[in-house]
């Protein structure tokens, strides 16, 4: 490997990192390829099968065992405290594929080491026209365009070609490589992800490339997204009334206790690996009232409601985060006589996601940061990944402690997502080092 004094290459980290370099043009071929195969995900169903099927064949190509399976065959998957019940798995396949001995729940020899790389397939649904075609990987000006390019096909594109490039360039790996391709990530799905922990595929360490901006993560948010309704009587326009139940003006206090709280948040101690981190709230939807034929609206609403998400370091539970919400709208509710004269419900629209957190000297951390240096001549920047992801599936209900290093790009879940086409090289990069360097 390198040397630690210098930081100079060793002759098959050379090899490596010139293989590379010669197929630029394959690396960002696989990843137009994978854009180019629309895998929306709607719930409860999704269209992943074709994609899943493109990616198990060139699994197969690599020399990998492949084993495709439905998340919901896997063995207490909806038993699990974690199963996020409602999804409908036909035609929606994980792909897993193994360069090595690696057999899913069996013991394994002391001493011989295991990677597992992991994304998924699925995108978020395409809706509208931007300036480049959902599926037709343009590239422009360095930039990759496309749904899923960013998020998530881009990363994904990096490790199974790095995967590639071990093998074409035959070098003798003394542990077991695992490549992983799940459905169900988006709309706070991971049952995808859960399914291949309980199948077995646990490895010493995993890497997720979703899109973090080229920094190494060994944290990640978590977050939840939530609906408040808020509701009164329905009197039309209150006339004569001297109290009227106003479902509008209450939510209105309400998304401003959610500010103040949010605020609240931010200020408290953040905890390690969360320094310097600020966790934003988001509103979504704001929805009240009819607009009637003639254009206005003509009567006080029954109903008000606001979508929200908010974004959490790691260590808040579910039943701390709500129950601080709803202490927040009680608190209003006796001392706003506005909200005191509705009733009020929070709905989940998605699952609770936590953040997770794995050591700072865990193995893998030091072992992505040397190749970093390495493939991209300069010392890599650490800090948490700025949203919530599956990585909780790895951290906290399996023994695989797992990073995240992915690409930058933007517009990820809108119109014209891009990737930086050259971070897709340097990934491949340090991927590719990174493989021959644990499993060596």
């Amino acid at each position: 490997m390198s040397d630690p004094a210098t930081g100079t290459a060793s002759r098959m980290q050379r090899r490596i990192i010139d293989w590379v370099d010669d197929h630029r043009s394959d690396v960002i071929g696989l990843a137009q390829a994978l854009v180019r195969i629309p895998s929306e995900n709607k719930p409860p169903h999704g269209n992943e099968l074709e994609c899943q099927r493109f990616i198990a064949d060139f699994m197969r190509q690599l020399g990998c065992h492949v084993d495709m399976f439905r998340p919901d065959e896997v063995t207490g998957l909806t038993e699990h405290s974690e199963y996020w019940p409602g999804r409908d798995y036909t035609d929606r396949p994980n792909v897993v594929g193994v360069l090595g001995q690696f057999q899913p729940g069996a013991s394994r020899p002391k001493g011989r080491k295991s990677l597992l790389f992991s994304g998924h397939a699925d995108v978020v649904p395409v809706l509208g026209e931007g300036r480049y075609g959902w599926w037709d990987a343009t590239i422009e000006e360095g930039k990759l365009y496309g749904r899923g390019s960013c998020d998530m096909k881009g990363g994904m594109a990096a490790f199974l070609m790095a995967a590639q490039c071990v093998r074409r360039l035959e070098l003798e790996l003394h542990g077991d490589l695992i490549l992983e391709s799940v459905v169900d990530e988006e709309f706070g799905g991971a049952n995808g992800t859960l399914a291949c922990r309980l199948r077995g595929y646990n490895a010493d360490a995993a890497v997720v490339p979703e899109p973090n901006n080229m920094v190494i993560s060994r944290a990640h948010r978590g977050g939840q997204q939530f609906r408040i309704y808020t509701s009164g009587t329905s009197i039309g326009m209150g006339f004569g009334e001297s109290v009227l139940p106003d479902p509008v003006t209450a939510l209105a206090h309400i998304v401003v206790g959610l500010e103040k709280l949010n605020a609240k948040f931010n200020a408290r101690p953040k905890p390690e690996g969360f320094e310097g981190d600020t966790f934003p709230l988001m509103p979504l939807l704001l929805r009240a009232g009819e607009q009637l034929p003639w254009g206005t609206g003509e009567a006080i609403p029954e109903t008000a409601w606001v979508e929200f998400w908010l974004e959490i370091p790691a260590g808040v539970t579910k039943q701390e985060l709500q129950d601080e919400i709803s202490r927040m709208i009680e608190s209003l509710a006796r001392d706003v006589p506005t909200v005191g004269r509705v009733s009020w419900r929070m709905e989940e629209r998605t699952r609770f996601l936590p953040g997770s957190t794995i050591p700072a000297d865990s193995p893998i951390i030091q072992t992505l940061a040397k190749n970093f240096a390495l493939a991209a001549n300069q010392q890599p920047v650490f800090a948490n990944a700025p949203f919530a992801c599956d990585v909780f599936m790895f951290n906290l209900h399996s023994p695989t402690p797992c990073a995240l290093l992915g690409p930058r790009g933007g517009n990820a879940h809108a119109q014209d997502e891009w990737v930086d086409v050259e971070d897709l090289i340097t990934l491949t990069k340090v991927f590719a080092l990174t493989i021959a360097d644990w499993l060596s």
